[in-house]
């Protein structure tokens, strides 16, 4: 900006504005640090001209006190008069205990002694019992610290078993918490014994949200068996990729979560999130604009206004739909039969079932569930 500009700006109107508000605010600055120095000096010269009183003591603090010894009351005429003296004198009055009286028994002995001349036989000290501490005497009985050790059960599912399963409800990572709702596809044998029967329901809780294309479950799950029983044990959802027709295993049999289908709540979401930006940055652009001193300025009318107003509007509806697409955009979804592993973290003990609730005790059904010694099939099979 060269200096003709600059004069020509101070002596347009808007100049002569900016000026008359600049010398404006300095002058309400520079009154308003005006006053609060007065108010300051004012205060400082109240606090000087302030007297402090200080409390002064009136009465003595040795006024009927001892030095601390403690005397005897002399019983004579003058008593009465002399504690109502010092009674209405104001002061503290002393504390003078009076002596106890004589016992009669002590007197008697006294004047028969002063009859017979001979001097009175000093009372015998009662003798000091000494009693000992109850807490000396008080012996305490040993804790014992032997537990009665537990048996090992005879059947039980150790850490780390794979129970293999299939999901007999759709799971999908929108819904909060949805319920995971499976059966056991074989039975889980362990040292050659059936601990849990196939067809076994094997419930869990599928936590909201999604990592890629996985629905993650962990945490508690519960068997439940056919005649009621139940019983929690806490694992891991592993997905199963299993091809029967080949007989093998995919790559990714055994990585965490549920493998499902990503899902898209509007399939047209994205494209209107970009129609909306292109017609905002249309809207901005197409408003006439003039140079002057200050620069580049939209002009003041009414096209320009409507313009502005669309562009805005299609920007907030940009922006509303982007945060539709991160938020809620997405989800994942798992079929029913899709087959997948619960991860056992823990020994599981079926002993420990309960019906609604209440502990039930070892039947003999129970006791002899798959007890039949049978062959141990292929683990590396589906």
């Amino acid at each position: 900006m060269n200096p003709r500009n600059l004069g020509n700006f101070f002596k347009s109107k808007f100049g002569l504005f900016v000026v008359f508000v600049l010398v404006l605010f300095s002058g309400i600055w520079m009154y308003g640090r005006h006053q609060a120095g007065e108010r300051e000096v004012a205060k400082l010269a109240a606090q000087k001209g302030k007297k402090i009183e200080l409390g002064q003591v009136k009465m003595p603090l040795n006024q009927g006190l001892e030095s601390g010894v403690p005397q005897h009351v002399k019983p004579n005429a003058s008593a009465g008069a002399s504690a109502d003296k010092e009674t209405t004198g104001g002061g503290i009055v002393p504390f003078r205990p009076a002596a106890p009286a004589p016992i009669a028994s002590a007197a008697v002995a006294t004047a028969g002694s002063a009859r017979t001349g001979s001097a009175p036989k000093p009372e015998p000290k009662p003798r000091k019992v000494r009693y000992a501490s109850l807490l000396a005497s008080y012996d305490a009985p040993a804790v014992r610290t032997e537990r009665p050790e537990t048996p090992a059960p005879e059947k039980f599912i150790p850490f780390g078993t794979l129970l293999k399963c299939k999901l007999v409800n759709t799971i999908d990572s929108a819904n909060l918490e949805t319920p995971v709702i499976a059966m056991l596809l074989e039975d889980v044998w362990q040292n050659g014994k059936k601990v849990i029967p196939a067809n076994t329901l094997v419930h869990g809780t599928a936590r909201s949200g999604r990592m890629r294309d996985r629905v993650t479950a962990t945490g508690a799950w519960r068997f439940v068996w056919q005649d009621g029983r139940e019983l929690v044990f806490n694992g891991v959802a592993l997905d199963r990729e299993y091809e029967h027709e080949i007989d093998g295993y995919g790559i990714t049999d055994g990585s965490g979560g549920i493998k499902g289908r990503v899902m898209a709540t509007d399939d047209l979401q994205e494209l209107k999130m970009l129609a909306s930006a292109a017609l905002s940055g249309f809207a901005h652009g197409t408003q006439d604009r003039q140079q002057n001193a200050l620069g580049t300025t939209i002009t003041g009318s009414v096209s320009n206004g409507v313009r502005e107003g669309v562009g805005d509007v299609f920007d907030l509806y940009a922006k509303r739909t982007l945060k539709d697409i991160e938020e809620n955009g997405y989800y994942v979804r798992v079929a029913a039969g899709k087959e997948f592993y619960v991860y056992v973290l823990e020994s599981v003990d079926p002993q420990k079932a309960s019906i609604a609730g209440v502990k039930m005790r070892a039947t003999p059904a129970a006791a002899d569930e798959g007890a039949a010694q049978t062959p141990l099939q292929n683990p590396t099979k589906g």
